[in-house]
């Protein structure tokens, strides 16, 4: 390794200096620091640019090696700049919250807005490895927590009734402020998405559109909301959509969905998704990466592990299915 660019959530140097640089003496290399303001607002082709001019006032090379230190908007920007730069140079993801620790390090998957859509420009480009240590959490903010739960939350409709229940449990103590087995849960959601994407990385056969379950509703619900919810407060509306889209068209039944529903009574969608216009959610899955043929799709549920991709829609159902999460919100305590 000739160079190294340290790609950095701005927020990490103020709490974790320390760590980082103990980690970063390590290198035999020059070490080159980037910092970000980690928002989706800057995931930006302006934000990619000014990137660019520094790797290339620097003299950075394939030799070179870029490391993304920060959460999903750090290793999204880093990604897909390390492979883009000179046709590609090396990465390394070293996420630091729980949302990117549980989902969004792994995959392969980078992404940059455009145009007031999400992820629209982007590439799959694998990482050399990542690196998760969990010491980073500790200075997390409760609502980051609580939005990295949001992908714990997909994961556990994913596989089997055995992991449906360990990230159900752990779950709920990390709602209920208590203690949960962090790197047990981390792993299990890990080991759910490096199946999937083995098996289909870039999304070819099909297989791995289950990863964006609730998805479609949950971008969707990002820009509506210009960004204010965050990644994870809007997968867990979407996940509920998808949830109650799939009871109207007949692929769970009402038992299971209430069961599921008794089962997460302590997650509940954040309430600023009932604020937001239904209409102008609809419009902005128009833009949706999944949809094909001028037809919107989603991701579904049957039963735990069994997961249905490509399920048009009516508009009728999915404003319905939004109403259905909106009376979830407004009947029960959200914050």
């Amino acid at each position: 390794v000739s160079k190294c660019l340290l790609i950095v959530d701005q927020n990490l140097i103020k709490y974790h200096s320390l760590l980082i640089r103990k980690t970063f003496a390590l290198l035999n290399c020059k070490v080159y620091s980037f910092p970000l303001i980690a928002i989706e607002k800057n995931k930006s082709l302006n934000q990619i640019e000014k990137i660019y001019k520094f790797l290339s006032d620097n003299s950075f090379d394939r030799n070179s090696i870029i490391v993304a230190l920060g959460g999903g908007v750090t290793g999204d920007i880093a990604g897909y700049v390390a492979s883009t730069y000179v046709r590609g140079i090396r990465v390394v993801q070293m996420p630091t919250t729980l949302l990117s620790m549980v989902d969004s390090s792994v995959g392969g998957k980078t992404g940059v807005n455009f145009n007031d859509q999400k992820n629209m420009i982007g590439t799959f480009y694998q990482p050399e490895f990542v690196s998760i240590y969990p010491e980073f959490l500790a200075t997390l903010s409760r609502r980051e927590l609580l939005s990295g739960a949001g992908e714990i939350f997909k994961y556990s409709f994913l596989a089997d009734n055995r992991n449906y229940n360990l990230l159900k449990n752990n779950l709920l103590k990390l709602f209920s402020s208590q203690s949960f087995a962090i790197e047990k849960t981390i792993n299990a959601c890990l080991v759910i998405k490096s199946n999937i994407v083995e098996n289909d990385e870039k999304e070819i056969t099909g297989l791995r559109k289950i990863l964006n379950f609730g998805h479609t509703f949950a971008h969707a619900f990002e820009v509506e909301s210009n960004y204010k919810l965050k990644h994870g407060e809007a997968v867990i509306g979407g996940i509920y959509c998808a949830l109650f889209l799939s009871e109207i068209l007949g692929y769970i039944t009402s038992d299971k969905l209430n069961s599921i529903l008794n089962d997460y009574k302590f997650i509940r969608p954040n309430k600023k998704l009932a604020s937001l216009n239904m209409d102008n959610i609809f419009n902005s899955m128009g833009s949706d990466k999944k949809n094909s043929n001028g037809k919107k799709r989603f991701v579904l549920v049957e039963d735990i592990g069994k997961i249905v991709v490509d399920v048009v829609s009516e508009k009728s159902m999915i404003l319905r299915s939004i109403e259905k999460m909106n009376n979830l919100i407004w009947n029960s305590k959200t914050v």
